[in-house]
Protein backbone atom coordinates (compact mmCIF):
# COMPACT_ATOMS: atom_id res chain seq x y z
CA UNK A 1 0.00 0.00 0.00
CA UNK A 2 1.62 3.41 -0.89
CA UNK A 3 1.06 6.66 1.79
CA UNK A 4 1.17 9.89 1.25
CA UNK A 5 2.20 12.25 4.20
CA UNK A 6 0.69 15.88 4.92
CA UNK A 7 2.06 17.88 7.89
CA UNK A 8 -0.62 20.22 8.44
CA UNK A 9 1.91 22.33 11.05
CA UNK A 10 5.26 22.25 12.43
CA UNK A 11 5.55 18.48 13.68
CA UNK A 12 9.33 19.08 15.00
CA UNK A 13 9.71 15.84 12.71
CA UNK A 14 8.05 14.10 14.85
CA UNK A 15 5.75 12.63 11.79
CA UNK A 16 9.53 11.38 10.70
CA UNK A 17 9.70 9.38 13.74
CA UNK A 18 6.23 7.73 14.06
CA UNK A 19 6.54 6.97 10.18
CA UNK A 20 9.66 5.24 10.71
CA UNK A 21 8.17 3.29 13.94
CA UNK A 22 5.35 2.71 11.86
CA UNK A 23 7.97 1.11 9.22
CA UNK A 24 9.66 -0.57 11.56
CA UNK A 25 6.09 -2.81 12.45
CA UNK A 26 5.88 -3.66 8.55
CA UNK A 27 6.94 -3.62 5.01
CA UNK A 28 3.66 -3.42 3.37
CA UNK A 29 4.11 0.15 2.97
CA UNK A 30 5.90 2.54 1.15
CA UNK A 31 5.81 6.16 0.83
CA UNK A 32 5.49 8.62 -2.59
CA UNK A 33 5.72 11.54 -3.56
CA UNK A 34 2.25 12.81 -4.89
CA UNK A 35 -1.22 11.82 -3.32
CA UNK A 36 -2.35 11.19 -6.92
CA UNK A 37 0.05 7.99 -6.63
CA UNK A 38 -1.15 7.85 -2.78
CA UNK A 39 -3.53 5.06 -1.65
CA UNK A 40 -4.17 6.86 1.66
CA UNK A 41 -2.53 10.22 3.24
CA UNK A 42 -1.13 10.19 6.50
CA UNK A 43 -2.06 13.66 7.89
CA UNK A 44 0.24 14.77 11.17
CA UNK A 45 -1.83 17.70 12.96
CA UNK A 46 0.48 19.18 15.96
CA UNK A 47 -2.35 20.50 18.43
CA UNK A 48 -0.56 24.33 19.06
CA UNK A 49 -3.42 25.88 20.10
CA UNK A 50 -6.88 24.32 20.88
CA UNK A 51 -7.75 20.95 19.44
CA UNK A 52 -11.02 21.57 17.51
CA UNK A 53 -9.55 24.34 16.23
CA UNK A 54 -6.15 22.96 14.74
CA UNK A 55 -8.24 19.80 13.47
CA UNK A 56 -10.42 21.72 11.76
CA UNK A 57 -8.16 24.15 10.22
CA UNK A 58 -5.31 20.59 9.31
CA UNK A 59 -8.86 19.33 8.11
CA UNK A 60 -8.76 21.93 5.29
CA UNK A 61 -5.71 21.05 4.21
CA UNK A 62 -5.70 17.42 3.31
CA UNK A 63 -6.35 16.56 -0.20
CA UNK A 64 -9.69 15.15 -0.74
CA UNK A 65 -9.80 12.28 -2.99
CA UNK A 66 -8.23 9.79 -1.07
CA UNK A 67 -8.34 7.67 2.35
CA UNK A 68 -7.19 9.63 5.34
CA UNK A 69 -5.52 8.50 8.29
CA UNK A 70 -5.37 11.42 10.90
CA UNK A 71 -2.52 11.68 13.30
CA UNK A 72 -3.00 14.20 15.87
CA UNK A 73 -0.10 15.39 17.94
CA UNK A 74 -0.13 16.42 21.22
CA UNK A 75 2.95 18.72 23.38
CA UNK A 76 3.63 16.69 26.54
CA UNK A 77 7.01 15.80 28.47
CA UNK A 78 5.11 12.96 29.71
CA UNK A 79 4.48 9.90 28.23
CA UNK A 80 1.81 8.38 30.44
CA UNK A 81 -0.20 11.94 29.49
CA UNK A 82 -4.39 10.96 29.13
CA UNK A 83 -5.41 12.94 25.67
CA UNK A 84 -9.19 13.33 24.90
CA UNK A 85 -10.15 11.39 22.06
CA UNK A 86 -9.83 13.33 18.82
CA UNK A 87 -11.78 11.78 16.42
CA UNK A 88 -14.91 12.58 17.65
CA UNK A 89 -14.21 16.31 16.22
CA UNK A 90 -13.36 14.90 12.66
CA UNK A 91 -16.11 16.00 10.50
CA UNK A 92 -14.73 14.81 7.01
CA UNK A 93 -16.05 11.18 6.20
CA UNK A 94 -12.93 10.58 4.17
CA UNK A 95 -10.92 10.09 7.22
CA UNK A 96 -11.13 6.52 7.83
CA UNK A 97 -9.16 6.53 11.28
CA UNK A 98 -7.98 9.11 13.81
CA UNK A 99 -5.19 8.16 16.42
CA UNK A 100 -3.77 10.91 19.31
CA UNK A 101 0.28 10.45 19.75
CA UNK A 102 2.24 12.36 22.08
CA UNK A 103 5.70 14.28 21.13
CA UNK A 104 7.51 16.75 23.07
CA UNK A 105 9.46 19.61 21.23
CA UNK A 106 13.30 18.13 22.60
CA UNK A 107 12.41 14.79 22.76
CA UNK A 108 10.15 13.84 19.66
CA UNK A 109 7.67 11.43 19.58
CA UNK A 110 7.65 10.10 23.27
CA UNK A 111 8.25 6.33 23.84
CA UNK A 112 4.37 5.90 25.29
CA UNK A 113 1.91 3.17 25.67
CA UNK A 114 -0.24 6.07 23.68
CA UNK A 115 2.14 5.92 20.68
CA UNK A 116 2.66 2.21 20.54
CA UNK A 117 -1.10 1.54 20.62
CA UNK A 118 -1.75 4.64 17.67
CA UNK A 119 0.79 2.68 15.16
CA UNK A 120 -0.83 -0.88 15.96
CA UNK A 121 -4.19 0.95 15.07
CA UNK A 122 -2.96 2.19 12.01
CA UNK A 123 -1.25 -0.95 10.74
CA UNK A 124 -4.78 -2.91 11.92
CA UNK A 125 -6.65 -0.42 10.16
CA UNK A 126 -4.93 -0.30 6.99
CA UNK A 127 -4.40 -4.04 6.32
CA UNK A 128 -7.90 -4.16 6.98
CA UNK A 129 -8.22 -2.00 3.85
CA UNK A 130 -5.61 -3.51 1.56
CA UNK A 131 -7.27 -7.46 2.50
CA UNK A 132 -10.38 -6.09 1.93
CA UNK A 133 -9.09 -5.09 -1.91
CA UNK A 134 -7.63 -8.19 -2.38
CA UNK A 135 -10.89 -9.74 -1.79
CA UNK A 136 -12.72 -8.22 -4.11
CA UNK A 137 -10.35 -8.50 -6.52
CA UNK A 138 -10.60 -11.91 -5.66
CA UNK A 139 -13.76 -12.12 -6.18
CA UNK A 140 -14.47 -10.07 -9.67
CA UNK A 141 -11.96 -12.36 -11.03
CA UNK A 142 -14.44 -15.09 -9.67
CA UNK A 143 -17.16 -13.69 -11.04
CA UNK A 144 -15.62 -13.04 -14.40
CA UNK A 145 -14.40 -16.66 -14.47
CA UNK A 146 -18.46 -17.41 -13.79
CA UNK A 147 -19.80 -15.66 -16.68
CA UNK A 148 -19.32 -17.45 -19.98
CA UNK A 149 -19.42 -14.05 -22.11
CA UNK A 150 -15.92 -13.27 -20.85
CA UNK A 151 -13.75 -13.13 -23.05
CA UNK A 152 -10.88 -15.05 -21.25
CA UNK A 153 -13.36 -17.90 -20.32
CA UNK A 154 -14.70 -17.88 -24.10
CA UNK A 155 -11.31 -18.98 -25.06
CA UNK A 156 -11.07 -21.76 -22.30
CA UNK A 157 -14.47 -22.82 -23.57
CA UNK A 158 -13.44 -22.73 -27.17
CA UNK A 159 -13.00 -26.86 -27.13
CA UNK A 160 -15.79 -27.42 -25.26
CA UNK A 161 -19.50 -27.82 -27.40
CA UNK A 162 -20.82 -24.12 -27.93
CA UNK A 163 -24.45 -24.88 -26.81
CA UNK A 164 -22.69 -24.96 -22.95
CA UNK A 165 -21.89 -21.43 -23.29
CA UNK A 166 -24.83 -20.02 -25.42
CA UNK A 167 -26.80 -18.59 -22.52
CA UNK A 168 -25.16 -15.08 -21.99
CA UNK A 169 -25.63 -14.04 -17.94
CA UNK A 170 -23.34 -11.37 -16.03
CA UNK A 171 -23.19 -13.59 -12.96
CA UNK A 172 -24.08 -16.50 -11.24
CA UNK A 173 -27.52 -16.43 -10.43
CA UNK A 174 -27.72 -19.38 -8.55
CA UNK A 175 -25.37 -18.62 -5.94
CA UNK A 176 -26.59 -15.80 -3.59
CA UNK A 177 -23.49 -14.08 -2.92
CA UNK A 178 -22.12 -13.37 -6.34
CA UNK A 179 -25.58 -12.11 -7.48
CA UNK A 180 -25.21 -9.28 -4.89
CA UNK A 181 -23.29 -6.00 -6.02
CA UNK A 182 -19.59 -6.28 -4.64
CA UNK A 183 -19.30 -3.25 -2.01
CA UNK A 184 -16.99 -2.65 0.76
CA UNK A 185 -20.20 -4.03 3.51
CA UNK A 186 -20.46 -7.22 1.58
CA UNK A 187 -16.75 -8.00 2.03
Amino acid sequence: MKYFTVETGNTLDSHIQFMRQFNNTTRCFTEVKSPVESDVIMAFCPIVSRVGTDIEAALQQIPTGKDVVLVVLHHTSNPDYTVPDSSRLVTRSDVILTVDCLFHESQGLLQSPQNDAAVKQIRQKLDMVRNCCRVAWFLNIFKCLQCCNCPSVMELNSDKNPRDSARPHSRNEDDPLLAQPLTRDNI
